[in-house]
């Protein structure tokens, strides 16, 4: 090679044949020999660097024979983002894997990874032939060929989302195709760069210079000797020598050359010197010698001397230099650690436009600054056997290419090799780094249409692995990055007692993990269902489940007396918890609440209850079956006339009391609120707790009234427990119950000011109440759509804590301050998806997430036949229909079918009776009453339940005429009231016609 020919090149041809060469045809890509792999989903994370993810994921594919695929298909609507990989057809040797096999192990879980959160759906066989039709239909190709810079100071204006925006609306694809070169070509690219520098360095600095030089000599000399000799016996020699030298030198020179010198010089040297020496002798001889000698010597040397230098640098060579080290050879040295990659970046769409536009646009994003010898350039491609290549994901390969010199000369190929073209004239394409290619192939910075963009933050990600397997509470599986794990997640059932706490917004799945929670319990549950019917699926698991629909007796009739109270429990504790539920329930002002905790007492004392004892002097055993010892809320309404009358009141404001208490209470008297409250006994909440029950309020509008209700149910729950923990224990055992209370803030609400003290005294009872239970065994589950509106002694009192989503600011910082969440994590809140939530309990070191496994559905589950409802229901009260639940059942000799259970809990039997007194012609239903449970039922029926209590003497009057009328009509349906009989049959008669 001549340093010219290079020179040249480098000066004058910025191209390399190789841009015009022929290619050769490809040999089809199989559907087996190639994976796609779409990228659905990206996790946000600002501080993970995306192009040094996508280097790890390039890393972990250098394959070699396989090629690294990524496209960016657009269509009108949206853009999708592809990873795959595709077997390289000119490779010789065999692969390690299959590539479904090197997709599903190698690629898969690197893009999941390094991107953490990520979604990628692998492509089946139907959607990857989609995507190949997409791309062999488009029919202008373009070719990107150069070296992109990587812009480190903005790298956000790098993005593959700023394209995206540009070609919005656009049928377009993006691909690029990367092949692995091995260390071994990697260093024999080094070594050709190294030949070229070593070549290059001579030619970079040019020297010439030129000399002068002059000099002469001149030399002269003179001498004399004089000598004088006398012998005798006795001698004396002596001897004087005297001598002088001159000698002048001149001499001039000169030479020429690159170098110019020139010197001249002039010397002169003098020389004198004196010498004796005297002796003498004895002898018979004496000798006398005298010798002068006089020289002289002279030298004079003159000389001139010049130089000049001048040095000529090639800027064009020094420039390629400084490339060749700065860049070139440190893009190998990162190559050698993460690799070289033989690339080629493709435009494809379906118009020059599109085409033009794509190009520029990638052209301008992916360029930087930075010096670059082969700048990004768009080159059209038409030859068929590339474009075929493109369609196959293969790197187009140059014909002829075993023979380099024939095709291009040494000086084309250095060049190539400098211009990052295809080394080794093999393919027509260019090398590149991982750092350069992941400027390109990226994922978006920014969301965009096809590409979900989810923030994410990181959460705990150990279990604790220490609980026992039979006190494993499953729950779901762990999520990391947005994507759920296949490792379980469970909490402690021994920590249950110490209360779960459940929020979120509607939808967000509360009711899903309420379900999970219940089954993976195994244990006796209540829930308090106030808006909602999402717990009745939990029967298509649970057969045994009791629904019991409050305020609506036409499906699932409930009973509750609230001044019935347990053996063990006092009236003072009693009328206490009546009380803070009527305080929590409705806003209270002035005395009321005293007048009404009065005129309560006052009810217990005319039944004959001992307010201090708690004994009844009435009854032996007020407790037993068919007793009905306990005052009714129609006693209170009456009995608050007489105690606010007492108070000495004047008129005006004894009618205002009257009327604010009436005004609250009347409303529980009316319709199947008044049959679910104003009864004589409640159901037995001693059995409820040893079953699964669900109790649905819907059917109560009144917010008010629902609170309340809701205080009467949770007051007999609470003592129903530890009546139960008293019976456990003597028997050794421990009893364990769960209480999920759904929209607990309607009785847990937080004091806010300008609420009257008497309600926060209410929501206090009950939160003392809720904190103490845990040592009988209980559990609770409080459920809140609002946080913020609980009182904090819930969130304090609640160990494990399950959050699902949450919008509002304040509910995030008061539920995230007893989790310890930090300040991103509490934001986080606001991105969960539905069943996805944020749990931290006992045994945690940090709060996890978690995926709730679904039990059974609430939206997509066919709904629960109501009837079912009601026959469980109807059943239960026929199976415990001695107890005297509903009032006169417990007469029967037989057990009650559920239609008979029916029949008494809506009245239908007493309203026959209204009837035929009302309306002495209508006694048919009546008569069919009689046959059905025979005439002695009937009569004393009738007599305990159609009447309120009168004298002695009506009672016993009343109850021989309606012996001998009902034991008649038994005989005779035909048979009259008469007169007298109607006369004694209005006397104390509830209802009048």
């Amino acid at each position: 090679m001549s340093k010219k020919s290079l020179i040249e090149l480098l000066k004058n041809s910025p191209s390399v044949t190789q841009s015009q060469a022929s290619i050769e045809a490809t040999v089809p890509l199989l559907d087996h020999e190639f994976s796609l792999y779409h990228i659905k989903q990206v996790t946000f994370d600002e501080d993970s660097p995306r192009k040094e993810a996508f280097e790890n994921v390039l890393n972990a594919l250098a394959i070699e024979g396989v090629i690294f695929t990524y496209l960016l298909l657009g269509n009108k609507t949206q853009v999708d983002f592809y990873f795959g990989i595709a077997k390289n057809k000119k490779y010789q040797g065999t692969l390690p894997l299959e590539m479904d096999d090197i997709g599903q192990t190698i690629l898969k879980p690197s893009l999941e990874g390094n991107f953490r959160g990520s979604v990628v759906e692998k492509l089946d066989k139907t959607p990857r032939k989609h995507v190949r039709d997409m791309i062999t239909r488009f029919t202008h190709v373009s070719k990107l060929e150069g070296v992109p810079n990587v812009n480190e100071d903005n790298e956000q204006f790098q993005g593959v989302d700023r394209l995206v925006d540009i070609m919005s609306g656009d049928e377009f694809c993006l691909a690029v195709l990367a092949d692995p070169l091995s260390l071994l070509e990697i260093n024999k690219i080094e070594n050709e760069l190294h030949g070229i520098y070593d070549k290059l360095m001579p030619l970079a600095k040019k020297s010439i210079q030129t000399s002068e030089n002059e000099a002469k000599t001149t030399g002269e000399a003179e001498g004399q000797t004089v000598t004088d000799s006398t012998g005798t016996n006795d001698s004396l020699s002596v001897t004087h020598n005297t001598g002088k030298s001159v000698s002048v030198t001149q001499g001039t020179s000169e030479s020429g050359s690159s170098k110019q010198t020139s010197k001249s010089s002039a010397e002169t040297d003098h020389d004198k010197h004196r010498s004796g020496s005297e002796a003498n002798s004895k002898g018979t001889t004496v000798s006398k010698a005298i010798a002068i000698n006089t020289g002289t010597n002279s030298s004079t040397q003159n000389g001139t001397s010049s130089s000049e230098s001048r040095e000529f640098t090639d800027k064009n060579v020094q420039e390629w230099l400084n490339y060749i080290d700065e860049v070139l050879l440190k893009r190998v040295q990162l190559g050698k650690n993460k690799g070289l990659y033989l690339s080629n970046i493709y435009l494809l769409a379906n118009s020059v436009a599109s085409v033009l536009k794509l190009g520029n646009t990638a052209r301008s994003i992916f360029s930087g600054a930075e010096v670059n010898k082969s700048p990004l350039q768009i080159r059209t491609v038409t030859d068929k056997n590339e474009i075929d290549s493109v369609r196959n994901f293969q790197l187009p390969v140059l014909k002829n290419r075993q023979v380099e010199q024939t095709t291009i000369t040494n000086s084309e190929n250095q060049l190539a090799l400098l211009l990052s073209k295809s080394p080794f004239n093999r393919y027509a394409c260019n090398w590149l780094s991982t750092k350069e290619l992941s400027v390109v192939a990226g994922l978006p910075q920014k969301e965009v249409v096809g590409l979900t963009l989810k923030e994410e933050v990181e959460f705990g990600l150990n279990v604790n692995q220490q609980i026992d397997e039979q006190n494993r509470l499953f729950l779901g599986s762990l999520v990391k990055s947005g994507l759920v794990q296949p490792m379980d997640v469970f909490i402690d059932k021994r920590e249950l007692d110490k209360h779960i706490f459940i929020a979120g917004v509607t939808g967000s799945g509360k009711t899903t993990t309420c379900h999970r929670l219940l089954e993976s319990a195994q244990m006796p549950f209540l829930v308090i269902e106030p808006a909602k019917t999402e717990y009745r699926v939990l029967t298509k698991k649970n057969k045994d489940i009791l629904i019991f629909t409050l305020g609506n007796d036409n499906l699932a009739p409930f009973r509750l007396n609230p001044f019935e109270f347990f053996p063990h429990e006092n009236i003072t504790a009693r009328v206490d918890m009546i009380k803070a539920s009527i305080e929590a329930a409705f806003d209270m002002e002035a005395a009321i609440p005293q007048l009404i905790e009065a005129a309560i007492y006052r009810c217990y004392e005319d039944k004959g209850w001992n307010i201090a004892t708690s004994k009844n002097s009435l009854y032996t055993n007020p407790f037993d079956d068919g007793v009905y010892a306990f005052p009714t809320l129609s006693d209170l309404v009456n009995m608050t006339e007489v105690v606010v009358s007492d108070q000495g009141f004047d008129d005006r404001l004894k009618q205002d009391y009257i009327g604010s208490i009436k005004a609250r209470l009347q409303g529980l008297l009316i319709g199947a609120k008044g049959l679910m409250l104003d009864t004589p006994r409640s159901i037995n909440f001693s059995d409820l707790v040893k079953r699964n029950v669900i109790l649905e309020l819907e059917e109560i509008r009144n917010p008010s009234e629902k609170s309340l209700i809701m205080g009467f149910v949770l007051a007999n729950l609470n003592e129903a427990i530890r009546a139960n923990h008293q019976q456990y224990q003597q028997r050794g055992e421990k009893f364990r119950h769960i209480t999920l209370i759904e929209e607990a803030h309607r009785l847990l609400a937080k004091f806010e000011p300008g609420d009257s003290s008497n309600k926060k005294q209410g929501v206090e009872t009950f939160a003392d109440m809720l904190a103490e239970v845990r040592k009988y065994g209980e559990s609770l589950i409080i459920v809140d759509q609002i946080p913020n509106k609980l009182t904090p002694e819930v969130l304090k009192n609640t160990n494990t804590k399950i959050i699902h989503k949450l919008f509002a600011q304040d509910d995030k910082e008061a539920v995230g301050n007893t989790m310890a969440l930090s300040d991103e994590q509490k934001d986080f809140l606001s991105h969960l998806e539905p069943g996805r939530v944020i749990l931290s309990s006992s045994g945690m070191n940090k709060p996890l997430q978690v995926q709730i496994k679904e039990l059974v559905s609430t939206t997509t589950e066919q709904e629960v036949d109501p009837e079912k409802i009601r026959h469980i229901a109807l059943q239960y009260y026929a199976e415990t229909y001695s107890g005297g639940l509903i009032q006169g059942l417990e007469l029967l000799e037989r057990k009650p079918s559920a239609t008979d259970v029916a029949d008494f809990l809506q009245g239908a039997v007493a309203e026959s009776w209204y009837l035929a007194v009302g309306k002495a012609k209508d006694k048919k239903d009546l008569i069919d009453y009689i046959n059905r449970f025979g005439w002695q039922f009937m009569r004393q029926y009738i007599d305990l339940t159609c009447y309120y209590q009168t004298s002695e003497e009506d009672s016993q009057i009343r109850a021989q005429c309606l012996k001998d009328f009902i034991e008649k009509l038994s005989c005779n349906s035909q048979e009259r009231i008469t007169s007298n009989l109607n006369d004694a049959f209005r006397i104390g008669l509830k209802v009048k016609y």
